[in-house]
């Protein structure tokens, strides 16, 4: 019985993988072999689910809203919550930001999104709880960004590899492309 339940939990898991397109898993014999992504996500701790929004989002060209979007959909963020007490700062950060948000305010991709971007704008915060939040989003944003520009370096597309390698650089410098040293 914990054979045959133990033979279910690993044939569920690597179903969702394979739905991820992290493995490659033959039924039959129940041989998992690693894809390239499989590989990437695994070298950056990206979790299955932010491989599925990737995978459905990504395209050759994006801008710079929806690199940052994308970012703030992660699956590593999807227990962050807007506390009351944060939307009247979230929402003076949101006129402060230079990347457009989608998002409405009380939506928690939107305070990711805003966060990364108050990071690299050098933004003073004013809440506890909000400067705790953006710890954890700018300690993750390198891991996460460096992740998405091995995908798209991997399926050889230069123009978003090399925006999303310029990301990369403006979250280490918190400093915008735009700006000189």
């Amino acid at each position: 019985l914990r054979e045959r339940r133990r033979a279910d939990l690993v044939h569920a898991a690597a179903t969702q993988l394979e739905r991820a397109a992290l493995v490659r898993y033959d039924r039959r014999t129940g041989a998992l072999v690693a894809t390239d992504l499989g590989r990437v996500a695994s070298h950056y701790y990206i979790t299955h689910r932010s491989v599925l929004a990737y995978k459905d989002a990504l395209k050759p060209t994006m801008s710079d809203i929806e690199i940052f979007r994308l970012f703030a959909l992660s699956a590593e963020f999807r227990h962050m919550r807007v506390r009351q007490e944060e939307r009247v700062e979230l929402e003076h950060l949101l006129t402060k930001v230079p990347v457009p948000v989608k998002e409405a305010v009380d939506e928690p991709a939107a305070k990711c999104n805003v966060l990364l971007q108050a990071y690299i704008s050098r933004l003073r915060l004013d809440g506890f709880a909000l400067v705790a939040d953006m710890v954890y989003v700018t300690q993750s944003a390198a891991r996460i960004l460096r992740a998405l520009f091995e995908i798209v370096l991997r399926r050889g597309w230069a123009q978003l590899a090399a925006r999303l390698l310029t990301v990369c650089k403006m979250v280490d410098r918190r400093q915008w492309d735009t700006q000189s040293a």
